[in-house]
């Protein structure tokens, strides 16, 4: 079941529960963009980008979780070079103007993108402890 994000008071608490993504990893990115061809081949456009993030992170408690970005406005992905570190110590997560910001790295700063981020207008979570490991969930052979 997903949990809303509404407030400032929110984005603490999932902070506070997922320790501020202390040591954690992403460990999946799935994006729609909601558009399809029906079994008429008609083309749809519902306009509606929905990015999930799925985190690890090397804790017992909680070791999980899923965020769910609606209405994305943007989304900024560079993969890590060899020899930099994937681990996640600190994160921004922030509301500005009625919009969620997620960035990799504490202090982030709108515009900057040497990191990995996004913005959405909605944003929900949900803990998925059955997720833990190198679970496939998406068949790509």
């Amino acid at each position: 079941m997903w949990t809303e994000i509404d407030s400032q008071s929110d984005i603490e608490k999932l902070l506070d529960l997922y320790g501020s993504f202390h040591d954690s990893c992403v460990r999946d990115i799935y994006l729609t963009t909601r558009e399809f061809i029906d079994e008429k081949l008609s083309m749809h456009f519902e306009n509606k980008l929905v990015v999930l993030l799925l985190f690890q992170r090397q804790y017992k408690l909680n070791p999980v979780l899923e965020l769910k970005f609606e209405e994305v406005q943007q989304f900024n992905f560079r993969p890590y070079e060899e020899n930099e570190s994937a681990i996640i110590y600190d994160v921004t997560l922030k509301m500005e103007n009625g919009i969620f910001y997620w960035a990799d790295f504490s202090g982030w700063q709108i515009g900057d993108n040497d990191s990995i981020w996004i913005s959405g207008k909605k944003l929900f979570w949900r803990l998925r402890p059955e997720l833990i490991g190198n679970v496939r969930r998406i068949n790509d052979e």
